[in-house]
């Protein structure tokens, strides 16, 4: 069982690089990287806020 998950994830991975150096060559870097920050903006974004929320109100000294 654990065999097929590890299949199936490696077989994901590798169609996903395919498509990420696809989108790359389709496009030049700049619009390649605004694009895909624009699309995981959701993902990152919380957790970079919650870090520099809890730094301002512990962390910094006034």
């Amino acid at each position: 069982m654990a065999g097929y998950i590890i299949l199936g994830v490696s077989i994901f991975l590798f169609f996903f690089i395919l498509y990420l150096v696809y989108d790359l060559a389709s496009s030049n870097l700049n619009a390649f990287l605004d694009k895909w920050v624009k699309k995981t903006l959701w993902l990152w974004l919380p957790f970079y806020a919650l870090r520099r929320l809890v730094r301002e109100m512990f962390f910094d000294k006034k």
